[in-house]
C-alpha cells in the first residue's frame, strides 16, 4: 500500500540562523495551508523568543523541542489549531504514522542525527532532529520526507524531497528515545476555522504583548550580558568546540541566536503590515529602525563575546544607551500602529 501527502518545500526558505529544525517543518506545514498562517506563528513565537514576555518566561520558549506553554498558547489559542502528540516505542512507530498520513496529517518524528548518513554530526555528537513524513510506501519499504539533514553546508533554507526506509527512521527515532527522552510523533489537525482571527485582530494580540505584557527588564540580550559578566567575574571560560546539546546551551550561540531572532520578528511585522495595506511610510520606518536594532545589538554582542574570550571584563554603557534609543523608537512606532488600529 501507499499513500503520499503533497507538500510544496518552498513555503518556508528561512535559514537556520532563524528558525531551528523543529520549528522549520511546522512552519512548512503551516505555509503550505495558509502563509498568513504561518506568518503569525512566527510573529507570535519569535516574539516571545526574543523579548521577556511576563506569562512566557520558560526557557524551552527559546529553543522549542518540546510542547511548552508558549506553543500551546499560539496553537490552540491563537491559531485553533490542534497539536496531537502520540507517545510511541519503536515496536508500534509505523503504525502510528501511517495513521496520520491516511487521515490526512503530515507526521512530525524525533529523531537524531547523530545515527543519520549524509549528516554533519553523523557518528560525531548527538543532534536533535525533527523529521516531517509525508507519506509511505509498504511495498519498498519507505518514506518520503522533506527534510534537511544538516549536510555539510546547508544552512537550512531550502529542504528537499527525498525518501527514508523504515528501518533506518526507526533507528533514528530510538536514538532520540535514548538520548533525548523524546518519545512522541506530533501531528497538527488543522480545520476549516484555523486562523478564524483576522489579520487585524491576530497583529493586535501581538501587540498587546509587545506593548502591555513585556517584563520590567524585557531585553534578553541585556539579561545574556549580565550573565556573561558573571561568568567572567567567577572565571568561567566560554564553551569552545561543543558538541550536541553543548552548542545550544554555550553563551555565543544564545546571545547571537536571541539577535536573529529579533530581526526575524520585524520582518515577520513588516509583512503582516504590508498584508494589511497599512500606511507604506510607518512601515518603511519600522523596517528601518530594526535593521538599526540589530546592527546595534550585533555590534554589542560581538564585543561581549570577544571580551568573553579574553576574560577581561567589560563596559558596553554608551552602545546600550544608543541601542535603547532604537528599542524606544519601535516601542513607539508599534504603540502608534495600534493606536490606528484600535481606530
Amino acid at each position: 500500500m501507499e499513500n503520499k501527502l503533497s507538500i510544496d518545500s518552498t513555503k518556508n526558505k528561512e535559514s537556520f540562523n532563524y528558525v531551528n529544525c523543529f520549528e522549520k517543518p511546522l512552519g512548512l506545514i503551516l505555509g503550505n495551508h495558509d502563509e498568513k498562517i504561518k506568518n503569525s506563528f512566527f510573529l507570535l513565537l519569535k516574539l516571545m523568543q526574543c523579548y521577556n514576555i511576563e506569562c512566557f518566561d520558560d526557557s524551552s520558549i527559546f529553543y522549542t523541542i518540546e510542547y511548552n506553554e508558549a506553543l500551546a498558547y499560539i496553537f490552540e489559542d491563537m491559531l485553533n489549531i490542534q497539536m496531537n502528540i502520540q507517545k510511541t516505542h519503536r515496536a508500534n512507530l509505523n503504525n502510528v504514522i501511517k495513521n496520520n498520513i491516511d487521515n490526512g496529517r503530515y507526521a512530525l518524528v524525533p529523531g537524531n542525527l547523530k545515527v543519520y548518513p549524509g549528516s554533519e554530526y553523523y557518528e560525531e555528537y548527538d543532534w536533535k532532529h525533527l523529521i516531517l513524513v509525508n507519506g509511505y510506501n509498504d511495498e519498498e519499504k519507505i518514506y518520503y520526507v522533506c527534510d534537511n539533514t544538516h549536510e555539510e553546508g546547508n544552512d537550512g533554507s531550502q529542504y528537499i524531497h527525498g525518501t527514508i526506509d523504515y528501518e533506518l527512521l526507526e533507528k533514528l527515532f530510538e536514538s532520540a528515545v535514548d538520548s533525548f527522552d523524546i518519545s512522541s510523533v506530533w501531528s497538527l489537525d488543522i480545520e476549516e476555522n484555523a486562523g478564524s482571527y483576522s489579520e487585524k485582530e491576530m497583529l493586535m494580540n501581538v501587540l498587546d504583548l509587545y506593548l502591555y505584557n513585556r517584563s520590567e527588564q524585557p531585553y534578553m540580550e541585556i539579561d545574556l550580558m549580565n550573565t556573561v559578566q558573571d561568568k567572567i567575574q567567577a572565571g568561567e571560560r566560554i564553551k569552545t568546540n561543543c558538541e550536541g546539546e553543548e552548542i545550544l546551551k554555550s553563551m555565543e550561540f544564545i546571545l547571537l541566536r536571541t539577535i536573529r531572532y529579533k530581526e526575524f520578528f520585524y520582518q515577520e511585522m513588516v509583512t503582516k503590515l504590508r498584508t494589511l495595506d497599512f500606511d507604506e511610510n510607518i512601515i518603511n520606518k519600522i523596517e528601518n529602525v530594526s535593521l538599526k536594532i540589530t546592527e546595534f545589538w550585533m555590534k554589542i554582542a560581538n564585543s561581549v563575546l570577544i571580551n568573553y574570550h579574553l576574560m577581561q571584563k567589560f563596559d558596553m554603557d554608551d552602545q546600550i544607551i544608543r541601542v535603547m534609543a532604537k528599542e524606544k523608537e519601535m516601542f513607539r512606532l508599534l504603540d502608534r500602529v495600534k493606536g490606528e488600529l484600535d481606530s
